[in-house]
C-alpha cells in the first residue's frame, strides 16, 4: 500500500468501511494521515455508537474539524439527543447534515450565532416548524434540502423570500415546494401531494432557472390539466412518476397510467427520460414476474423525443432501464 500514490489512496479510502480505515491507519505515517482524515470525514452514527462518538467530537476539536458529513438514520437514538446537539456545535467544517431521528426533535439544531457551520446539504425527518425556519435562516449556502410537511399552515405563509436563496434541489411536500420554489434557482424537485390537497402547479414556473428534473405522485398528476402541467414545466428533461395509487399487476390501472402518459407526451417538448416507480406491496405478483413491455412500447411510440423509460420498485434494487433504438424499437440495458 505504501507504494500507491497518495492521491489514489484518497479515492480508495472513500470506499472503505470504518474498520478497514482503522487498519490502514497502522500502515505508516503518510498512510495514517490520509486514513485518519477519511475515518472521520463522513460519520454515520447508530444507536450502538452515537453516544461514544458524540463525546469524542465534543472533547476533541482536532477530530471534530475533520468531519464533513454527519448522517444518522435511526429513530432509536432519543436518549442521546442532547449529546448529538452538543456534538453539532463542534463541527465547523460540516457541509452535509442528515438527521432521520424522528419528527419532533428539531430542537437539537444549532441556533443563530451558536451554529459553527454552513451546510450544502440538509435532510431531516423533522416537521417544518419555527426551529427549522430559524436554523435555515443562516444557512445561506444551502443547495439541497429534504424536509417533511409543515406543522402549521401559518408557518408556510411566513416564509421569507430571502430564506435559503441558493437552493437548487428540494425533496418536500408540494405544499412546501409551492412556497419555496418561487424566486430560487431550483432545478430538481421531488415532491408529492396527498389526495384531496391540490397546491398550485404554477409555482414551479416561478423558479429563477427552469425545472429540469421532477418527481410527482400519480394521484396528484391526475388532478392536473395537461396544459397547466406542461406550461409550468416547459423545459422538463426528466420526469419520475411515483405510481403510489397504481397496482402494478392490475391491467386496468396500468392501462389508465399508460393512457395518461401518452396524452402527456404530446405536451412534453423536451422530455428525454421517464421513470415510473411502483410499489411491490400493491401487487399480488412478485415484481420480477410483472411484464411492462406493452406499456413501454406504447410510451416510446407516443414520443419520438423520449430516449429512456425506467421502471423501478420502491424498496428494491431491481430496475429496468429501457433505451429507444432506431424507430419505435427499444431494449433493456440492465435488469
Amino acid at each position: 500500500m505504501s507504494s500507491i500514490p497518495l492521491d489514489v489512496l484518497e479515492v480508495i479510502f472513500r470506499h472503505l468501511t470504518p474498520s478497514e480505515l482503522a487498519k490502514c491507519c497502522r500502515v505508516n505515517q503518510a498512510v495514517h494521515s490520509l486514513a485518519f482524515e477519511a475515518l472521520y470525514r463522513d460519520l454515520c452514527p447508530t444507536q450502538r455508537n452515537v453516544m461514544r462518538l458524540c463525546l469524542i467530537l465534543s472533547n476533541n476539536p482536532n477530530l471534530a474539524r475533520r468531519v464533513r458529513s454527519f448522517v444518522i438514520r435511526d429513530t432509536n437514538v432519543d436518549m442521546y439527543l442532547g449529546a448529538i446537539s452538543d456534538a453539532l456545535l463542534r463541527l465547523p467544517r460540516l457541509h452535509t447534515l442528515v438527521l432521520f431521528i424522528g419528527q419532533m426533535s428539531s430542537w437539537i439544531l444549532p441556533q443563530k450565532d451558536l451554529c459553527p457551520f454552513q451546510l450544502k446539504t440538509f435532510a431531516c425527518g423533522f416537521f417544518w416548524d419555527s426551529t427549522i425556519v430559524s436554523f435555515l435562516g443562516f444557512q445561506h449556502d444551502l443547495k439541497h434540502l429534504t424536509v417533511s410537511g409543515a406543522a402549521s399552515p401559518q408557518l408556510l405563509r411566513s416564509i421569507s423570500p430571502q430564506l435559503i436563496p441558493n437552493l437548487v434541489s428540494i425533496y418536500a411536500p408540494m405544499s412546501l415546494v409551492e412556497v419555496l420554489a418561487p424566486g430560487r434557482p431550483i432545478r430538481d424537485i421531488t415532491t408529492f401531494s396527498p389526495v384531496g390537497v391540490k397546491p398550485s402547479i404554477f409555482a414551479l414556473s416561478r423558479t429563477t432557472v427552469p425545472v429540469q428534473q421532477l418527481m410527482l405522485n400519480f394521484a396528484y398528476l391526475q388532478t392536473l390539466e395537461f396544459g397547466d402541467f406542461s406550461e409550468s414545466t416547459p423545459n422538463l428533461v426528466s420526469l419520475s412518476i411515483d405510481a403510489d395509487n397504481v397496482k402494478p399487476d392490475d391491467e386496468d390501472m396500468i392501462d389508465e397510467l399508460t393512457e395518461w402518459i401518452e396524452e402527456y407526451m404530446a405536451h412534453a417538448k423536451d422530455l428525454k427520460c421517464l421513470t415510473i416507480r411502483f410499489y411491490p406491496r400493491n401487487s399480488v405478483l412478485p415484481c420480477q414476474e410483472l411484464d411492462f413491455s406493452n406499456m413501454i412500447t406504447s410510451i416510446f411510440t407516443s414520443s419520438t423525443r423520449l430516449s429512456h423509460v425506467i421502471i423501478t420498485f420502491y424498496g428494491y434494487k431491481a430496475r429496468y432501464v429501457c433505451k429507444r433504438l432506431q424507430g419505435h424499437d427499444w431494449c433493456i440495458l440492465n435488469d
